[in-house]
């Protein structure tokens, strides 16, 4: 939370971090089938979303939708990475 009572940028740093994870399983695990990425989504990108996240779903506004954006992004990427594997 910054002095605004806003939690962009701790949003920002779990995106960071997520986009992070997906390059390190896109680098480490090449060929991985649609079962076994997404145990990997989940156990090393989503886990750090719950531990963090959830209040600031409850917080979010109308007018804050870029923060939903942001996490979506990670989201996209990683749905892109599946697609790329078939």
């Amino acid at each position: 939370m910054d002095s605004k009572l806003s939690f962009s940028d701790h949003i920002a740093e779990k995106v960071n971090k997520g986009i992070s994870i997906l390059g390190i399983i896109k680098r480490n695990f090449q060929h991985v089938y649609k079962d076994a990425f997404v145990l990997l989504y989940k156990a090393l990108v989503r886990s750090h979303w719950n531990t963090g996240m959830p209040i600031q779903f409850g917080l979010l506004s109308p007018y804050k939708q870029y923060l939903i954006e942001e996490v979506e992004k990670v989201q996209k990427r990683a749905t892109e990475l599946v697609q790329c594997k078939y």
